[in-house]
Formats: structure tokens, C-alpha cells, sequence
């Protein structure tokens, strides 16, 4: 794979990330005058707002799942990192050590946020409500990581 093929796929993916960025950070605003949210103001949310929450969750595993599995990947190659074969975490640790991630646990909390949002059963209100409130804790964790890849990748390959 030539540089040029291997920044097309970089480019792919900034601009998939980027759309699940935006579409997140639009249902976040629309909702996130209920958090920290409760019982009582989750049972009285009618459907549009419900549908922003969907929406939340939706693009949060979205992003999380493209900037973990396309963009990290793209990024590496880019920089000239071998990336086939090589375990998740690793990829990671390479990330921390070229200054691109502050911590590689605070992914792995991100992604374990993402697939107990995934997991949950929508009957069982108080673990929807908790893994709710667990989104929006990481919520701007995964925008400040987000926009600091974004911008050092459009900076560093002229994007």
C-alpha cells in the first residue's frame, strides 16, 4: 500500500468520525439539561427526547468503534507503524508513546462505557439510567480525544 493509499484511508476515516462527531455532539445538546439523570425525569421524557438519547448512544459507540477500529489503525499507518498482527492494546500503547492519547486506560474505559450501553435491556430503567449517566461523564472525554487526533492529524498530513 502506497503513502497516498494509506492517507486516502486516514482521510476515510477522519471524515466518518467527524460525521459521528458532530451528529453526537448535536443529540448531546438537545439533552444534556437532564443530566445527571434520575428516575423520575428519564420516566418523564417524551419520545423526541428519547430519540435524542438513542441518538447519543448511538454515535458515542459509533465514534468510539470508528476512532478504535479505522482511525487508530489509518493513523499509524500513516505515520509508517506496522498495524497488522498487532494486539489492540498494543496499538495503543504506541499511541500514548507518540503523545496522542494522554492514557491508553481512559480508551479502554471509553470502549467499556460503549458496550454497556450496547448490553443494556431497555426495561430495566435503573441500569439504562446509570449507563446514561456513565455516558455523559465521558462524554467530553471522548470529544477532547477526538478533536486533539482530528487536529494533529490535519496538521501533521495537511488534510
Amino acid at each position: 500500500m502506497t503513502q497516498s493509499d494509506k492517507e486516502d484511508r486516514l482521510r476515510e476515516a477522519i471524515q466518518l468520525c467527524s460525521i459521528h462527531h458532530q451528529r453526537m455532539s448535536f443529540a448531546y445538546g438537545k439533552i444534556e439539561k437532564y443530566f445527571p439523570l434520575t428516575r423520575e425525569k428519564y420516566i418523564s421524557l417524551d419520545p423526541v427526547e428519547l430519540s435524542f438519547f438513542d441518538q447519543l448512544i448511538f454515535r458515542f459507540s459509533r465514534l468510539q468503534d470508528g476512532i478504535g477500529g479505522k482511525f487508530f489503525p489509518a493513523l499509524l499507518e500513516s505515520l509508517g507503524e506496522e498495524v497488522r498482527g498487532v494486539p489492540f492494546i498494543d496499538l495503543l500503547t504506541k499511541l500514548e508513546e507518540l503523545n496522542l492519547l494522554d492514557d491508553s486506560r481512559k480508551w479502554l474505559i471509553l470502549r467499556e462505557t460503549r458496550n454497556i450501553l450496547n448490553h443494556e435491556y431497555p426495561f430495566i430503567t435503573e441500569e439504562v439510567i446509570e449507563g446514561l449517566n456513565q455516558l455523559n461523564d465521558h462524554y467530553q472525554l471522548i470529544v477532547s480525544i477526538w478533536k486533539r487526533l482530528e487536529q494533529y492529524s490535519t496538521q501533521r498530513f495537511k488534510f
